[in-house]
């Protein structure tokens, strides 16, 4: 039986003579229960709600009494808000009868909204920036908590808003990057797939993005 991830089509430019191999695409999610569609919907507007009230907090504490800390945490909050706002999207545009002609936008916005929205590529952006961010944090508590004289002696006001820049550039990096390259309009009308890659050297990436 043959494995669908083994296969691979050789197409020829007959105009210069070289030839790339064009990877199968990722395989399309299943479309979800109607059930798991309510609590993800449920639970992501819950996150929403509750993270919002955090990054409320953290944003009054931070213009009242100033902290590096708090300007790490509200950006860390920040990440949460915006990644359960962008899930609540895909979710409700993957509800049974919701719209699926994303035409009237055009060409150009249709392409926006199943790439960003349809396709979950801002909720991972999010999500993943999350997680170097609590890496940020975890080592600035570090260095202050442990090695506190080298972090009076070394800090700089200007490592904050690096602390802050880090996760957000290093997830459209190593996601938006690839997941641009890889995507593909093969069907008039219909989103756009990811995962076709132009050579078995780029395909590699295939695995960290999907992650």
């Amino acid at each position: 039986m043959n494995n669908a991830s083994d296969e691979a089509e050789i197409v020829t430019d007959k105009s210069n003579g070289n030839s790339s191999v064009a990877f199968p695409p990722f395989p399309q999610p299943p479309p979800l229960p109607l059930a798991s569609l309510i609590v993800g919907l449920v639970t992501c507007v819950t996150g929403m709600c509750a993270n919002a009230v955090v990054f409320m907090v953290l944003v009054f504490a931070r213009r009242h009494y100033g902290s590096n800390v708090n300007t790490l945490l509200a950006n860390q909050s920040a990440m949460d808000l915006l990644a359960c706002i962008f899930a609540t999207t895909a979710f409700a545009l993957s509800f049974p009868g919701a719209s699926q002609d994303y035409l009237a936008f055009g060409e150009v916005g249709k392409n926006l909204v199943c790439f960003l929205l349809r396709n979950r590529v801002l909720a991972i952006v999010c999500t993943n920036a999350d997680k170097i961010g609590l890496v940020v944090i975890t080592l600035e508590r570090y260095f202050k908590v442990v090695h506190a004289v080298l972090h009076r002696k070394y800090y700089r006001s200007w490592m904050s808003p690096v602390g802050v820049a880090v996760p957000w550039i290093s997830a459209l990096v190593t996601f938006v990057t690839p997941s641009l390259v890889s995507t593909r309009d093969i069907v008039p009308g219909q989103c756009p797939m990811m995962g076709f890659w132009p050579n078995e050297a780029s395909e590699k990436v295939r695995t960290p993005i999907r992650t």
